[in-house]
């Protein structure tokens, strides 16, 4: 009997030692499945350093056939300077389309005093049209300084949809009001807001060619020209703005074959700038 009592009380601390380890292990396991299942994805959804510029740079890649280097290109500096490549669709662009007052101001002061602009000339150039060749035919729509490229022309994964996007245009990041002018002569074909967004579209004949340059993102009361308007070449057309779909003040500027919005008739505008060696226009003209 004592030795059968002996072997009871001697299995009970066992038991409860077994239950004390089974208790940790179902805690250990607990702990585990915790950080399996909500630590670590909220730890992956955070963006450090590097993430968070890849997650920017997501608007400024193209695909590998056409994925250009350029480093001002990137999506980063549009967040932050003012770009269209990577906006969420579902954003009212009505909410951008009124200036406040002071950007009201600025808009009509840099029209009001906009100076005269001429070609950059080359060192020991007189500093005006007269000591080139021919006079350019073809300008920069911004001058230099005035301006960042925040996005550039290509194909791009739009962060909100999920697909290759083609970002038709170059963007130009600039402050509000900052001038604007046509690339080249032509006729003003469009002149407004279009879709919530301050529009200028003008029809050149460049080399027995028809082109289309458009302007986007303008204030209304930062478009200085009208439809039906004959202009020249480096004349002033706008002000910066940021209306439509839009991170900050910036021109959106495209080169077109045809005067449309679609795909097939959007043209690289910094290669066809080159490629009619455009001038660089500044106000130093003395």
């Amino acid at each position: 009997m004592a030795n059968g009592e002996s072997g009871r009380t001697s299995s009970r601390p066992a038991s409860r030692r077994h239950r004390r380890i089974g208790a940790v292990g179902r805690a250990g396991v607990l702990v585990v499945l915790t950080l399996v299942t909500v630590i670590a994805p909220l730890s992956s959804n955070l963006l450090t350093g590097p993430q968070a510029a890849a997650a920017f740079n997501v608007g400024s890649e193209e695909p590998a056939a056409t994925q250009t280097t350029d480093s001002s290109s990137s999506s980063v500096a549009a967040a932050v300077l003012g770009s269209d490549a990577d906006v969420d669709t579902d954003s009212d662009p009505e909410l951008s389309n009124i200036p406040d007052a002071a950007t009201l101001a600025r808009i009509r002061e840099a029209y009001e005093n906009a100076t005269a602009t001429c070609a950059v000339q080359s060192a020991g150039a007189s500093g005006d049209t007269a000591a080139f060749n021919t006079a350019p035919e073809v300008f920069y729509p911004m001058i230099a300084g005035t301006y960042t490229v925040s996005s550039a022309y290509g194909y791009r994964l739009h962060p909100t949809l999920g697909y290759m996007r083609l970002h038709a245009g170059q963007d130009y990041a600039g402050a509000a009001g900052t001038p604007i002018y046509a690339a080249a002569a032509g006729t003003v074909v469009e002149a407004g807001m279009s879709d919530s967004t301050g529009t200028v579209t003008i029809e050149h004949k460049l080399d027995g060619e028809v082109w289309y340059t458009r302007y986007l993102h303008m204030y209304e009361d930062g478009i200085y020209v009208s439809k039906g308007d004959q202009v020249e070449a480096g004349q002033l057309i706008a002000g910066v703005g940021s209306t439509g779909y839009s991170t900050g003040p910036h021109l959106h500027f495209e080169v077109r074959t045809a005067n449309n919005s679609e795909d097939s008739s959007s043209v690289e505008p910094q290669a066809w700038l080159e490629e009619h060696r455009a001038a660089e226009l500044t106000t130093d003209c003395s």
